[in-house]
């Protein structure tokens, strides 16, 4: 059973180093290679679905998160739908309705307060109905390595509260590097500490099905990198927290708790 899953993960990261270019022509590659190592810890797929599902020669996991000129409708997406929108479309729906809206605002709220009680940077977006929290990469990983650190579970077990029921929130998981080495090197670096938090959140959560990973590499600084320290604040995961269906429905029916 290792043995398949170390090809498996060897053939998706190999995938890792195609020229970029190729991304946008292979827009939902991402979504079948992060089904691949869903399913392998999940064990909810034949041996022969887990090769199949496993692209052979294209950049996978380089899924931009600006890239995009589609406008989202305010629709129920399906699961695969959501995977193929760019991070910006992804933040901008659902669109809440206004009594929906009052219910979730402060509902968002308490749960922003809760992760700045666990020690974490958190802000919010579009009015305060989507949660943002910020983690160092330096807290989750060693300097240009891609697993994760003995102790990067303290940084992460705080959100596995928001998994407990499908679709209560989307999880949309963004990595920012610096810009020290190419482009390449920076995509191919943010893809693969993506991917290693991603594993970590199914490995230790029971609903992981509407985590959805965006590797930025270093399109993204906060800051100038012109010094160590600026650098070190660009390194950065964000987990947005996004109201998923069941909490609208929850809050439609008066059923939300905090």
């Amino acid at each position: 059973m290792l043995n398949r899953f170390i090809i498996i993960l060897s053939a998706f990261v190999l995938s890792l180093f195609v020229p970029f270019e190729m991304v946008e022509a292979q827009n939902n590659v991402f979504q079948k290679g992060v089904t691949a190592v869903k399913n392998f810890f999940k064990g909810n797929k034949n041996e022969k679905e887990k090769q199949d599902i496993v692209p052979d020669s294209v950049d996978t996991v380089v899924k931009k998160g600006r890239k995009s000129g589609r406008k989202p409708l305010n629709v129920d997406y399906t699961l695969e739908q959501l995977y193929e929108l760019s991070l910006d479309e992804n933040l901008s729906v659902p669109v809440l309705p206004d009594y929906e809206k009052s219910i979730i605002k402060p509902h968002q709220l308490v749960q922003a307060k809760k992760l700045v009680v666990a020690g974490l940077n958190v802000e919010t977006m579009r009015n305060g109905e989507v949660v943002i929290a910020t983690i160092q990469s330096d807290e989750l990983f060693y300097p240009n390595d891609t697993v994760l650190k003995p102790n990067a579970g303290k940084q992460l077990r705080p959100f596995l509260q928001f998994l407990k029921v499908p679709d209560m929130y989307r999880m949309l998981l963004a990595m920012h590097s610096d810009d020290t080495g190419t482009s390449a090197y920076t995509d191919a670096l943010t893809s693969k500490r993506v991917i290693a938090v991603l594993e970590w959140f199914i490995e230790n959560s029971s609903n992981s099905d509407y985590i959805i990973p965006y590797a930025m590499g270093a399109s993204e600084p906060l800051y100038l990198n012109n010094s160590i320290a600026n650098r070190q604040l660009n390194r950065r995961l964000e987990i947005y927290l996004v109201p998923g269906k069941t909490m609208i429905d929850a809050a439609s029916s008066g059923q939300l708790v905090d």
